[in-house]
């Protein structure tokens, strides 16, 4: 336990020295040597910043005061943090402690040797002030940010230009939180920078992967990091990288067989993001020939993402991919932390995240398909019969609805949501191992769950949870991007949430958009109470194991969202 024993020192150090109290408004010589007179019967509250969960340095700080009475006599004026202090222990608690894999407690770090590096330190604190500026709207921070961003990257280079001196651990943590400050700092789609440092990142392991008996971790986290990149280049509508070919063969040649289903998501992701780069720069015609062929690279790409699915989900190649549904009784989990009662478990995280990302692909190419069947339905009436063309959109709608319901049910794996305590942790912890950094997976979470949240035909709750989520998020690490992504989700009332074209005559639905956090939202970090107290926990209740998700019948239309 840390005591904040300030007042006690400070008065029992005056009585000894035979003087009275200062004032805490004794921050400067001038107003020090007015109070010297003040009456000791008003005893100070002694300032303090420093977080009772924090094992940072707390450094006395003493003053000489400018009055000849008190020339000789130094007084300890406060316990103080500084800036960068803050920074770091903002960072520690709402980026390290309580993510997957990560130290429960602060103090669990102290002999972790990437905390006490000076470029992470530099990293940790420019994240941290970045942060805190968005929270509190200080712009002084975000200078101050970017300062440290600037040591941070000059630490980094220096680093990776002798690489016989290099800790591959601390650099690769630092390049990484180099991408995570531009998702803090950036509100839109994922800047060039965030490709430029995950690109680095990948770069850089690569070199690390002839080594003999390469560790299984090791190459776990380089198909981590090319998963991790395509969630930038699809957003911002770009095609992958030619290095991304070379990484691709490195997976393929040195993954281990049970890791192959991930080498097999980026096949496919590959091709997808080349079809989307395709749209975005190319006008389809309804009708042409080229419209057909590519409602049918859509359709297959579904179709490998649905036989993956149904080959791994049961651990027919892999045990590790099993995926396993379990829920309790309503009312053990809070509503906001924890979708419909229900989590997951996996074999590690490694193998969670691999599967949101097949679940992120297959709700894109669904959108497309439903997109391709709005806008060109003489193109795919030549690739559907009329007759049957009716029945796939509805059988692609229900698959929208069961992998974005799969998708918020994930979420408690990735993200521990501030009001889930103790018990309901030791229910989602059934998953773990093999996240390395618990935090790096967050960043491609938040445009998951937008995606879930924005899918065409979901239902209103799922618009809600996913915004809800969202905006937690954001006054929980000061995201800047979450906040921005909640944005993009409106909550139909009286209909179902989810991303469409909307009907001429849906003009009179009332829309809400997420410019205010609604009712029962964090919209800070300070509303959160310190206890995390909830009301009279229910003793869990487990159910029958869900198979697959709910099926969810109807179905309403809505204005395609916009990114902005």
């Amino acid at each position: 336990m840390f005591r904040d024993e300030s007042t006690k020192v400070i008065q029992k150090a005056h009585a000894q020295w035979g003087i009275s109290d200062l004032p805490d408004s004794a921050d400067s010589p001038s107003s020090s040597s007015s109070s010297s007179s003040s009456s000791s019967s008003s005893t100070p509250s002694p300032k303090s910043v420093v977080s009772s969960r924090s094992y940072f340095s707390t450094r006395p700080r003493f003053k000489l005061s400018a009055s000849p009475e008190h020339s000789l006599t130094r007084l300890p004026q406060e316990i103080y943090a500084t800036k960068d202090d803050q920074a770091i222990q903002f960072y520690v608690e709402h980026y390290v402690v309580g993510h997957p894999d990560e130290p429960t407690a602060a103090h669990e770090l102290r002999m972790v040797e990437w905390i006490h590096a000076p470029e992470f330190r530099d990293m940790m604190a420019a994240v941290g002030l970045a942060s805190m500026s968005n929270l509190t709207g200080n712009k002084a921070l975000v200078t101050m940010a970017r300062q440290k961003y600037g040591l941070a990257l000059q630490h980094t280079a220096s680093s990776i230009a002798n690489p016989q001196a290099m800790n591959l651990d601390i650099s690769l943590r630092t390049v990484i939180m180099l991408a995570i400050y531009e998702v803090i700092r950036n509100k839109g789609r994922p800047t060039e920078a965030v490709r430029t440092h995950l690109m680095g990142a990948t770069a850089l392991l690569s070199n690390f992967l002839c080594i003999p008996n390469l560790p299984q971790d090791l190459m776990r986290g380089f198909l981590q990091l090319c998963l991790a990149l395509l969630n930038p280049f699809y957003v911002g509508n770009l095609a992958l990288p030619p290095a991304y070919s070379g990484w691709f063969d490195l997976c393929n040649r040195l993954a281990a067989p049970s890791d192959k289903p991930a080498v097999e998501i980026l096949d496919i992701a590959t091709r997808l993001l080349e079809l989307n780069a395709y749209l975005n720069n190319y006008a389809l015609i309804d009708g042409r020939p080229k419209t057909s062929q590519i409602i049918r690279s859509a359709l297959a790409i579904d179709a490998e993402l649905d036989a993956w699915e149904r080959q791994h989900s049961q651990g027919s190649v892999s045990s590790i991919w099993t995926v396993l549904e379990e829920r309790c009784a309503p009312g053990f989990f809070p509503s906001d932390g924890v979708f419909e009662d229900s989590y997951h478990v996996y074999a590690d995280h490694w193998v969670a995240r691999g599967w949101n990302h097949q679940r992120w692909l297959r709700l894109l190419t669904c959108r497309l398909l439903i997109e391709f069947s709005d806008r060109y339905p003489v193109s795919c009436a030549q690739v559907f019969s009329p007759a049957n063309m009716a029945a796939e959109q509805q059988n692609i709608l229900a698959t929208i609805r069961r992998i974005a319901r799969d998708l918020l049910v994930s979420i408690p794996t990735h993200y521990r949501h501030p009001r889930l305590e103790r018990q309901h942790r030791d229910y989602i912890d059934m998953t773990s191992g093999g996240a390395g950094m618990g935090v790096v997976g967050l960043p491609n979470l938040l445009f998951q769950i937008q995606v879930a949240g924005s899918a065409p035909g979901v239902p209103r709750h799922y618009t809600v949870f996913a915004r809800n989520m969202l905006e937690t998020i954001f006054a929980d690490t000061g995201m800047l991007q979450a906040r921005g992504l909640a944005e993009t989700l409106v909550v139909v009332d009286g209909g179902v949430g989810g991303s469409g074209n909307n009907n001429s005559n849906n003009h009179e639905v009332k829309q809400e958009r997420a410019d205010t956090p609604p009712e029962g939202v964090l919209t800070s970090i300070e509303s959160l109470p310190s206890s995390r107290k909830k009301a009279p926990i229910v003793v869990p209740q487990p159910q029958t194991q869900l198979a697959g998700g709910q099926q969810l019948l109807w179905y309403h239309e809505r204005p395609e969202e916009s990114y902005s």
